[in-house]
């Protein structure tokens, strides 16, 4: 059996007395797109920032590829895992071309690549989130969703085997959250492994191979999508709010708005 990607023991974190995570344990597997989902505050981006290395932990232990993340230096774990927070803050007019350009610094550390070869590959990831029209653009000019799918595109050139991402569609359109997810769907399927914090709970049962249900700072459901999006779990953590019901041809669960 192959080492996993990703794998966390016992993970805690507390901010004072106050526990925002506590005894998470979790693994992933070359291949799998694991989504993470759970309610506003359930601690999923506090996890997502924990598991990337941008921000300590309690107690526990996360090894990357059976490695110590502690123990990592900043260009190794930049080669073993790349990291998409909720909101990416650019304070300088950079390129959109520039801006995924940033994404190879780790791969020329080891090889020598031309400038024609950045240039075409960083097209090329341009043009599988259908932004290549973008390029000649600063990434200050753009919106919220355009700069997000900027940033998408430099974890893609950057080619790290496992890819964490916090809420990479909250600020795309119908259109572009699908071309997202299945360009993420089609990397885990070559390989490559995903951790996605996820609130479109839609989204996550369609594309998602496995779920994590996290909710104040605990696991308290893992499995296949239809196990974990129970009417049960759903109604805890939702209330009466919104109605569970099975799409008619894939059978997946859908999550709907209810209007009482």
């Amino acid at each position: 059996m192959s080492v996993a990607l990703l794998t966390v023991s016992q993970l805690s974190y507390k901010v004072g007395s106050k526990h925002l995570l506590t005894d998470i344990s979790l693994s992933i597997q070359p291949g799998e797109l694991v989504g993470i989902i759970g309610p506003n505050g359930a601690g999923k981006s506090t996890l997502m920032k924990c598991l990337s290395g941008f921000q300590g932990y309690s107690s526990g232990e996360v090894l990357i590829k059976g490695q110590s993340l502690t123990k990592l230096s900043d260009i190794d774990r930049a080669r073993d895992l790349s990291y998409l927070p909720q909101y990416s803050d650019t304070a300088f007019p950079f390129s959109v071309m520039e801006t995924v350009g940033f994404g190879f610094h780790v791969k020329q550390q080891t090889q020598v690549m031309s400038a024609q070869t950045i240039t075409e590959q960083t097209i090329d990831a341009l043009t599988l989130v259908g932004i290549s029209h973008l390029k000649d653009r600063t990434i200050t000019a753009l919106s919220g969703g355009e700069k997000q799918l900027v940033h998408f595109s430099r974890l893609l050139v950057q080619g790290a085997p496992l890819m964490l991402l916090d809420e990479p569609t909250a600020s795309l359109d119908i259109g572009h959250e699908s071309q997202l997810m299945n360009v993420l769907y089609q990397a885990c399927q070559q390989g490559k492994s995903a951790l996605v914090a996820i609130h479109n709970l839609n989204t996550a049962a369609e594309f998602c191979d496995r779920l994590i249900l996290v909710d104040q700072g605990q696991i308290i459901a893992e499995g296949k999508p239809n196990d974990v999006l129970t009417k049960d779990n759903i109604h805890r953590l939702y209330h009466d709010l919104v109605m569970v019901s099975q799409h008619t041809e894939t059978g997946n669960t859908i999550v709907s708005p209810y209007k009482k």
